[in-house]
C-alpha cells in the first residue's frame, strides 16, 4: 500500500497526463483512482485479465439462476433500443463477475467486444475504475467515460451501469452498457436504469406475491410506470417490504421495514383498506406532509401448500408430452427443480446429471 503523500502525487501526475484539473475530476472518479494507486495497479500497464473458468462460470450462471431468468429478457430489449450505435449489454452479478452479454458483430470485433465477455471480472482492484466496478464498490448508477477509466488501455471505452437492487436495498446484480465510442450518455444511462427498474419491480412482486402489495407516486400518471414506490402490506397493516423508490420517496419519515402504515401516512390503513381492494386510486399525504397517490398493485393471494403450488405450475416439456412414464419422470424432474432452485440441489437429490435436467429445463 502506498502512503498518501505519494497517492495524491501519483494522482495529480495522472490527471495532468490525461489533461484533467484535478480539482474538477469527478469525486466518484477521482476517489477511485486514488484506490487503485494505493492497491499498486499502474495505470500504463495493461490489467492483468483475470476470466473464470467454464466450470466456474457455469456454477455462477446456475447460482444466479432465478435472477437470470428476470433479467435476460431485459437485457434483450435494452440491447435493441441501443442496437446499430456500437454497443454491447451485460449482466454481472455483485462483485462484478460478468455472466451474459449481447453485442453485434461490429462491436465483437473492437475492444470492449474484446474485453468485456462471460466471464470477465470487473472489480476495481482487478479492472481499474471501470462502470461495473463503480456499481460494486458504490452501490449506485455509474458512468464511466474515455480517459476516467482508470487503465489508459481503456480510454477509449465507455461504461454504463446500473445496480439491480432487492427490497433490502442491496445490490444483487448489475446492468451494463459498453461502447468504444462517444455516445448521448445520460440518455443510455436512462435506457439502462430503465432496465433495472423493471428487473426490481418483477423480483419485488415474486418476493411479495402472499401480501398486499401497493404502489404510489406523487403523480397519478406514473402510477403504472416502474417510477412508482412499492410496499408489501401484511393482514395487520405492518410494511414488510418496500422498493428502492418507496425507500427515496419516504426517506425521513422511519425504516420502513416492520412499520405500521399508520406511522408512515397520515391515513390510516383500515379506512382506506376497503377503497383500496376495489382497485380505487386514493389521494393521501406522509406524515412530512407530501401527497402522493396510492392503489393496489398486487392482491393478497390464497396461500396454498408448496406441493400443491408446484403441481398446478408445472408441466412436461414439448419432449416428453407422448409418453406416461417420460412424461412422469419430466415433470418430477421439473417440479423439483422450482422447489430447490437450482440444478445441483436436483441433481445430488434425484440423482440425475445435470445434462438430463437441462434438457428438460429447455
Amino acid at each position: 500500500m502506498r502512503n498518501l503523500i505519494s497517492v495524491e502525487k501519483e494522482f495529480s501526475d495522472l490527471s495532468k497526463r490525461r489533461g484533467f484539473l484535478p480539482s474538477l475530476i469527478d469525486k466518484d472518479i477521482s476517489d477511485s483512482w486514488k484506490r487503485c494507486i494505493s492497491t499498486g495497479l499502474d495505470p500504463l500497464k495493461n490489467p492483468k485479465r483475470t476470466i473464470l473458468t467454464s466450470k466456474e462460470l457455469d456454477e455462477l450462471k446456475e447460482k444466479n439462476e432465478y435472477i437470470r431468468r428476470l433479467v435476460n429478457p431485459e437485457l434483450e430489449l435494452l440491447y435493441s433500443q441501443i442496437a446499430g450505435t456500437n454497443f454491447m449489454v451485460a449482466y454481472s452479478d455483485n462483485t462484478g463477475s460478468v455472466m451474459d452479454t449481447i453485442y453485434d458483430k461490429t462491436c465483437l470485433r473492437t475492444d470492449v467486444g474484446k474485453i468485456v465477455i462471460p466471464g470477465s471480472i470487473w472489480r476495481e482492484e482487478i479492472g481499474g475504475t471501470n462502470g461495473l466496478g463503480q456499481v460494486v464498490t458504490l452501490n449506485k448508477d455509474s458512468i464511466v467515460s474515455g480517459k476516467e477509466h482508470f487503465f489508459e488501455s481503456h480510454g477509449k471505452l465507455s461504461c454504463f451501469a446500473s445496480p439491480i437492487l432487492n427490497h433490502e436495498g442491496k445490490t444483487i446484480g448489475i446492468i451494463d452498457a459498453s461502447t468504444d465510442v462517444h455516445s448521448r450518455e445520460q440518455h443510455t444511462l436512462a435506457l439502462v436504469k430503465l432496465a433495472t427498474k423493471s428487473i426490481e419491480t418483477k423480483l419485488f412482486l415474486n418476493q411479495f406475491n402472499n401480501e398486499l402489495i401497493l404502489s404510489f407516486h406523487p403523480r397519478q400518471e406514473y402510477l403504472s410506470t416502474n417510477s412508482v414506490g412499492l410496499l408489501a402490506i401484511n393482514g395487520d397493516g405492518f410494511v414488510v417490504g418496500s422498493n428502492s423508490n418507496a425507500r427515496i420517496m419516504l426517506h425521513g419519515l422511519v425504516t420502513l421495514k416492520n412499520e405500521n402504515f399508520n406511522n408512515i401516512f397520515t391515513t390510516s390503513f383500515s379506512s382506506i383498506a376497503n377503497e383500496l381492494l376495489q382497485n380505487k386510486i386514493i389521494k393521501i399525504s406522509d406524515h412530512l406532509g407530501s401527497s402522493v397517490f396510492i392503489i393496489k398493485s398486487q392482491n393478497f393471494k390464497k396461500k396454498i401448500s408448496k406441493e400443491a403450488e408446484i403441481k398446478t405450475k408445472t408441466y412436461a416439456c414439448n419432449n416428453c408430452e407422448g409418453s406416461k412414464f417420460k412424461k412422469d419422470r419430466c415433470i418430477l424432474i421439473r417440479s423439483t427443480f422450482l422447489e430447490a432452485g437450482n440444478i445441483s440441489a436436483v441433481s445430488r437429490k434425484l440423482g440425475v446429471s445435470r445434462t438430463t435436467i437441462y434438457k428438460h429445463l429447455q
